[in-house]
């Protein structure tokens, strides 16, 4: 997975709150999962961004599967752009299907990146809505 190049301000100001024993130690534990420090994913809260827990190394395994089946899928569908239709007839023998699995892995390449995309950021944003979304 390629890893992004964040550059970050140096805070400059400091600000306390008031919480409970009991906020605290949550407020700790869900930036622990988030893999912040507290100040930072208070921050983060703060600005409406709702931090995402790691991935486990069996959910990096799946979407590394995920990214190398999708850009298998890209690969053979663009093999089949450089083919003649006569040669994309012979292979897939139906007209009606042939278009269909163009049509399909075409949705399905879409779809794939989107959950990639997803699943590749660090925050996630709410609309006005209250519906979650990708930034």
């Amino acid at each position: 997975m390629k890893k992004k190049h964040i550059i970050r301000k140096l805070p400059t100001e400091v600000h306390t709150y008031r919480c409970t024993d009991e906020e605290y130690m949550l407020l700790r534990s869900q930036a622990q999962k988030c893999g912040l420090s507290l100040s930072r994913y208070v921050v983060e809260t703060g600005l409406k961004h709702h931090p995402r827990q790691r991935l486990t190394p069996e959910e990096c395994h799946a979407l590394d599967s995920l990214m190398t089946a999708r850009q298998d899928l890209v690969n053979v569908s663009n093999a089949l752009k450089d083919k003649t239709d006569a040669e994309k007839l012979r292979m897939f023998k139906s007209e009606k299907f042939m278009n269909w699995w163009i049509m399909a892995v075409t949705r399905l390449i879409q779809r794939w990146q989107r959950i990639e995309e997803n699943i590749t950021s660090s925050v996630q944003t709410r609309d006005n809505q209250g519906k979650e979304t990708a930034p």
